[in-house]
């Protein structure tokens, strides 16, 4: 096994820093490796002559600053030496990097949440050819969160960032446990692309706003149409006192491994409902693979 021996410049009031890394992915997904108080860190049991890619994070209590990417290939399998028949293998030394820190132009405000992942795909769109990256977040702090925000770094094949698309999560305000999906268009991209995703909130005093609590899913179904596609199709229901004038139908797939597939977007037909009235509502989707459930969640428009 090879190891790397890792050192950096550093932070000003830094408590602590958390490294992560892509385990010599290169699919630019990044988890953490470690947390350490001192500016260095030896990882250990690494595939020999393997690229892999850290991310230095510096903590001072709520606040995150990114430091430095870097990006060191561990040493060759070392070649055995024989001695009286018994294999001698020796010792790998560790590859040393020195960096220096490139704080961020922007530190995140001391209010900001992390919010967790709780999964994150692609898929190219049949009819224009756009990436399409969906996926869930989850507000798994004790406080109610407002503007959540999710965040894809892009990457290439050589592990190089490329850029950065920011985006919202179909709802914007998460109670403590609670969970919403998104879906982020990154346009047609002609060359081989990695990426990482991150989502943040703001902590908020304020309880939060539900969407038309009047507004019910009486009924769903899905089927196949004779075209291919998929329909997700059913009855709401205004069972308040006043009328609803506007409200988004948010439809999501989820596999066997209860990770997203697919989220689709629809209005019910009337679009204004009074008191007491129903509306019929029906989202199609043409990228379906492996669809176990779905749900359905009403959205202010």
């Amino acid at each position: 096994m090879g190891s790397v021996a890792l050192s950096w410049q550093s932070a000003c009031r830094a408590k602590s820093y958390h490294l992560y890394s892509d385990m010599g992915s290169g699919f630019g997904i990044y988890v953490l490796r470690a947390e350490v108080e001192k500016n260095s860190f030896i990882d250990a049991n690494l595939r020999p002559d393997t690229l892999y890619r850290y991310r230095v994070i510096a903590r001072d209590r709520d606040r995150e600053v990114s430091l430095v990417d870097l990006a060191v290939t561990t040493s060759p399998s070392p070649v055995g030496a024989s001695l009286g028949g018994r294999a001698l293998m020796p010792l790998p030394t560790p590859t040393r990097v020195a960096v220096t820190v490139t704080p961020a132009p922007t530190p995140l405000p001391p209010d900001t949440v992390v919010l967790g992942v709780l999964s994150a795909s692609d898929h190219v769109d049949e009819i224009d050819g756009h990436l399409i990256i969906v996926g869930e977040v989850r507000n798994d702090s004790n406080m109610n969160v407002g503007d959540a925000k999710v965040n894809v770094v892009l990457y290439d094949a050589q592990g190089v960032r490329q850029g950065e698309v920011e985006g919202k999560p179909v709802l914007s305000t998460l109670a403590p446990g609670e969970s919403a999906p998104f879906v982020l268009k990154l346009g047609s991209l002609g060359s081989e692309i990695h990426y990482s995703v991150r989502a943040t909130a703001r902590a908020q005093n304020t309880p939060r706003l539900r969407m038309p609590a009047a507004l019910h899913v009486l009924s769903t179904r899905r089927f196949e149409d004779d075209v291919g596609l998929y329909h997700i199709a059913g009855v709401v229901a205004n069972k308040g006192a006043r009328r609803v004038e506007r409200a988004r139908v948010v439809v999501v797939l989820y596999d066997r491994g209860d990770r997203v597939i697919n989220v689709g977007f629809g209005y019910p037909k009337p679009t204004v409902l009074a008191p007491g009235e129903h509306a019929d509502f029906d989202v199609t989707f043409t990228y379906y693979p492996k669809v176990v459930r779905h749900t359905v969640l009403l959205v202010a428009d």
